[in-house]
């Protein structure tokens, strides 16, 4: 045995995962394994911060304390004494020397590294960029407009593309083809880049290879039930059995591929298709109504001969979806990776399928590198690999580490080890390629090829759920008989059975108290108030709990939030599911719809919805001159982005009747709009789709109820946790016309289909057992979900559902809660707003008093030393933040004030044209006359006074002429932005000057104006000096007052 084992770790919820990979790393660094030999992937970036703060702190008190160098010396399996406090100091030191060469991420950042060190070997010419999801989204309607487009040039592509798409949705009614497309994108672009080959798509040689079974008749089906139903009468039949075969002939006859094969509730229809083998060889018996009937050969094969024939139809139809399926992607494939791939824009779904592709499969249009190569030089870098959450770790992932960790495994020194944790009870990303069955598969290979040295280990004992919770998570999963009635085919049952281990407590939660309960009510929408209650008898903020509410959809994060804070106003309640912060709000869509009307004048609607709100008084009435305003918004977004722009509005609104949530979303929609900026565009069609389009969560924190589905739950721990949302179908119910991907052995895809019903698949055996293996995946799923739900308390858990129906009989999660935790029967909630009843408790509500008394203790405040900050933040500041505002609010709100602001911008505009007042001008102003006739008078009566066109006129020698140049500039720790109406740069001096449309009539009221502007100047003479290098005593400023055509030297 070596040293340090290879060893894969089955660590159940709360059992230590992170401690166990943290320990790994430790035990590496002590036996003196460079820190940045070693890489440790996991699946989120909190997961991998997570890890190596554990791996700091650890370190840290071990380096400091010699009771905590014994302790985590004896964790790591070193014996007393082996290591001490310098041991780990020196450890901490070399790992905090060497932080910018560790490989401790993400598997998409690692797989984004090696991505970027062969960027020239894929074609990429050292140039790549990650795509945002918006980018994503932008740009596969980008792709999408393309190929529509050349098809519509080429006639055959157009042919082609059209026949794609009756092929992909044949059998179903859909005339949306943009709709139809993006949906099969959707569902099935990343499966066509796991599956590319066309013969695995709806290949009958792949599903059947002995042959298909099933063809066609050349009658017409309706014909073949006429002849059918002509010998119903002398079947022998009572008139009951008569007249549900009379229903059946009536349905077949007007059946098509597409629609269920099965009559409404049609008993007889079951069990006559599942004796089709029996029905053709004519000795087919049917018990029906507590008697036996033997219907005659003719019957039997006349109505096997029409079942077949339906069979036949809707296979054929199916798999003629499923290739046109593949054409269809295949066709908007080829133009994806040629605009997009190509040109270096990629998704981190990308990735893998780069860096390991399929034998045979082009990459970026070409063969790629030599994949040798790459595991040659990337083996080299690596000695010691950990990977978290093995059981999310796709097959396409696996494939990229494959080779390089199979030479870890063969390392014949034995100085290099893998180490993997992971829970297949917790695989719960199966629909986004996370394979459970990998962790089995790679199991019985490295057991069987190592001779010994790989070790297995299971984690049972959970630190962090006390005993009640315990309890309730045992007798759920805990009986694999009960479980196994859940899946039909039994395989999610018995996979279940071979990982599970009743669930034991550690030793400092075993003796505290805790509270764990299944509670029904009788209607649906009663769950919500019996929530509200629960969360009114534990009192989580006034205790100090962590509190979740975990449910299965977005869309109940959303209804429950909404409940909850009308019914709990006091209560904070937030939901952790995406919400968009751009366009959930009044605020929001306003100014989208704003700038929608800045992009189209002359569109109704967007204007119809600004002139509803207060944006419409910020603006011209008069429709002329209104048009001329959204248009200089127009140009003000091209010169100088969003942000300022947005920012610019903002401030002009009337914050004293915003709410607090409309103040924050305020803040939200100006951080959109950088963010859009950083792309570099200025359409605004694209930036009102980037703002609709951006999600984010509510900022969580303590002190808040959190709302939130169970793949956000997932690693996380409460004090206590809310499931009110078990209700739905069938635990292995497989959505309809999804595609199947039938696997071989070693999880290599082996065909794909848009599966029939059930009906039709369990008359074949190929199909009956895809739908079984489909099903059981299913199963399994669910059962994981259940488990992750159930295991995030620490302390109380409360399981809500409606009650289970006497006569129900759907194998869903109402129903296994009651095989399992049922007792008798079920006593009534005491002070619930509904009617409740308890069906299991452990424990009672008592246990918030302790656990508020151990939130009361006192707690030894460690004293914060003020580290010295080298670099400051920036506060950011608007030079015109100095009250270069003119008009008051009260002004501003007044008819004609917004007339104002925008005549000013007018003015602005018009002076932007003039480069230097000479017999060029008046030319130079003309295009503006007609949609400003204001602004363009204005300034030909500022050029006509002598002294004023004097300012404007070129001088004699170099000077170097700025406008409307906008500019950002720190100064005094401030980032101060702003725009340059005008500046003339000479070699030892300069000018500013700056356009000032104000209605100031006699000398008095000018110079009170020019004293309210002296800030603002004095700041862009700071910002001047800054940018040029100039003296500010060398800067002169002069303000032009445009309504009386003077000029004022400050």
């Amino acid at each position: 045995m070596r040293a340090i084992p290879n060893t894969m770790i089955r660590a159940s919820a709360g059992s230590g995962k992170t401690f166990q990979l943290t320990n790994r790393f430790i035990r590496l660094l002590l036996n003196g394994q460079a820190p940045e030999r070693i890489i440790a992937l996991t699946f989120t970036r909190k997961a991998a911060g997570e890890f190596f703060e554990g791996i700091l702190t650890k370190l840290a008190r071990a380096a400091s304390d010699p009771e905590e160098a014994k302790r985590l010396a004896s964790g790591i399996g070193q014996a007393e004494g082996d290591f001490g406090p310098d041991d780990f100091r020196s450890a901490l030191r070399d790992l905090v020397k060497k932080m910018n060469r560790l490989s401790l991420g993400t598997i998409d950042s690692f797989f984004h590294r090696v991505l970027g060190m062969f960027s020239p070997e894929y074609g990429l010419g050292g140039e790549f960029e990650m795509m945002s999801e918006f980018e994503r989204k932008h740009t596969r309607l980008s792709v999408l407009e393309t190929l529509f487009t050349r098809s519509r040039g080429n006639r055959g592509g157009q042919e082609s593309l059209i026949e794609s798409h009756r092929l992909a949705t044949a059998g179903q009614e859909r005339r949306d083809f943009v709709k139809s497309f993006t949906e099969h994108l959707n569902r099935c672009h990343e499966l066509l880049l796991r599956v590319p080959e066309s013969n695995r798509w709806g290949s009958p040689e792949r599903i059947w290879p002995s042959g298909n079974p099933w063809v066609k008749q050349k009658q017409d089906l309706a014909e073949m039930v006429n002849e059918w139903r002509g010998i119903i009468d002398g079947g022998a039949f009572s008139g009951k059995l008569c007249n549900a075969w009379e229903k059946i002939a009536d349905h077949l006859a007007g059946w098509v591929p597409g629609l269920s094969l099965k009559p409404v509730s049609s008993v007889v229809f079951d069990r006559a298709i599942a004796g089709l083998d029996e029905m053709e060889n004519g000795d087919w018996e049917l018990p029906f109504d507590r008697k036996v009937y033997y219907p005659t050969k003719t019957f039997c094969r006349k109505l096997a001969r029409v079942f077949r024939h339906c069979v036949a139809w809707e296979l054929e139809m199916r798999l003629t979806r499923t290739k046109g399926i593949h054409s269809l992607l295949s066709a908007y494939e080829e133009v994806y990776d040629a605009q997009v791939r190509r040109a270096g824009r990629l998704t981190f779904s990308d990735l893998p399928m780069l860096l390991a592709p399929r034998e045979g499969q082009a990459v970026l249009g070409g063969g790629g590198p030599n994949q040798l190569d790459i595991e040659y030089r990337l083996d080299g870098a690596f000695d010691h690999w950990l990977l978290d959450e093995f059981q999310d770790t796709s097959t396409v992932q696996w494939r990229v580490m494959e080779n390089l960790i199979d030479e870890v495994m063969q390392d014949p020194e034995g100085e290099r080890t893998f180490f993997c944790v992971g829970d297949p009870k917790q695989s719960i990303y199966q629909w986004r390629g996370g394979d459970p069955t990998l962790f089995e598969r790679i199991e019985a290979r490295y057991q069987a090829a190592a001779s010994g040295e790989f070790e297995t280990v299971s984690l049972d004992v959970s630190w962090r759920s006390c005993g009640a919770v315990l309890d309730l998570v045992n007798a759920v999963f805990g009986s694999p008989a009960v479980l196994q009635q859940f899946d039909e085919n039994q395989t999610a049952a018995d996979r279940w059975a071979t990982t599970w281990e009743n669930h034991q407590p550690a030793r400092p939660r075993a003796d505290e108290d805790g509270h764990a309960m299944y509670i029904t009510v009788e209607a649906r929408e009663e769950r919500w108030a019996l929530v509200a209650h629960l969360l009114d008898r534990i009192q989580p903020i006034a205790n100090g709990l962590n509190c979740a509410i975990i449910v299965q959809k977005n869309n109940t994060v959303r209804e429950v939030v909404d409940f909850l804070r009308g019914a709990l106003p006091d209560v904070p309640v937030v939901g952790e599911s995406a919400t968009n912060p751009g366009a959930d709000n009044p605020l929001g869509m306003a100014l989208l719809s704003f700038f929608r009307a800045a992009a189209h004048p002359r569109e109704r609607f967007s204007w119809g919805h600004v002139s509803l709100t207060p944006l419409a008084r910020l603006v011209p009435s008069d429709p002329d001159e209104r048009q001329a305003a959204l248009r200089s918004v127009q140009r003000d977004v091209y010169r100088r982005g969003f942000e300022p722009v947005v920012f610019d509005w903002l401030g002009l609104i009337d914050k004293s009747n915003m709410d607090p949530f409309a103040q924050w979303r305020a803040k939200q929609f100006l951080d959109l709009a950088r963010q859009f900026d950083e792309t570099g565009s200025r359409d605004i069609d694209e930036f009102v789709q980037f703002v609709t389009a951006q999600e984010t969560t509510d900022a969580s924190g303590a002190n808040v109820v959190q709302v939130m589905t169970i793949h956000k739950a997932k690693g996380l721990t409460f004090d206590a946790t809310i499931v009110p949302d078990v209700e739905g179908f069938r635990l292995d119910e497989v959505p309809r016309d999804t595609l199947h991907t039938h696997k071989t052995g070693d999880a290599d895809a082996d065909w794909i289909l848009s599966l029939p019903s059930k009906e039709i698949c369990e008359v074949d055996d190929q199909l009956g057992m895809a739908l079984a293996e489909a099903r059981s995946d299913g199963c399994y799923e669910n059962f994981c979900k259940l488990y992750v739900g159930l295991t995030r308390a620490s302390h109380g858990l409360y399981v809500v559902s409606t009650e289970r129906k006497p006569t129900g009989r759907s194998s869903n999660y109402i129903r296994l809660l009651n095989e399992t935790l049922a007792d008798g029967d079920s006593k009534p909630l005491e002070g619930a707003p509904v009617s409740a009843g308890i069906v299991f408790e452990r424990g009672d509500f008592g246990w918030t008093e302790a656990r508020r008394a151990e939130a009361a203790k006192p707690t030894v405040e460690r004293a914060l030393v003020q580290a010295g900050r080298v670099h400051v933040r920036l506060a950011r500041r608007r030079a015109s933040d100095h009250g270069a505002v003119v008009l008051s609010g009260a002004q501003l709100f007044e008819a004609g004030g917004s007339d104002a602001v925008s005549f000013g911008l007018a003015v602005h505009k018009v002076f932007e044209q003039v480069e230097w007042a000479d017999d060029t001008t008046p030319a130079s102003l003309e295009p503006f006359r007609e949609r400003m006739p204001e602004a363009v008078a204005e300034v030909e009566r500022c050029l006509a006074d002598e002294t004023l066109a004097k300012r404007l006129v070129q001088p004699e020698g170099d000077v170097q002429l700025w406008r409307e140049s906008a500019f950002d500039v720190v100064t005094d720790n401030e980032m101060i932005s702003g725009v340059f109406d005008r500046v003339h740069l000479f070699a030892d001096r300069a000018e500013i000057i700056d356009f000032k449309s104000d209605r100031v009539g006699d000398q008095a009221s000018m110079k009170k104006a020019a004293e309210r502007y002296t800030p603002q100047m004095t700041t862009y003479r700071q910002a001047l000096a800054k940018l040029t290098g100039m003296a500010e005593q060398k800067i002169s400023i002069r303000l032009i007052f445009t309504h009386t055509a003077r000029v004022v030297e400050l």
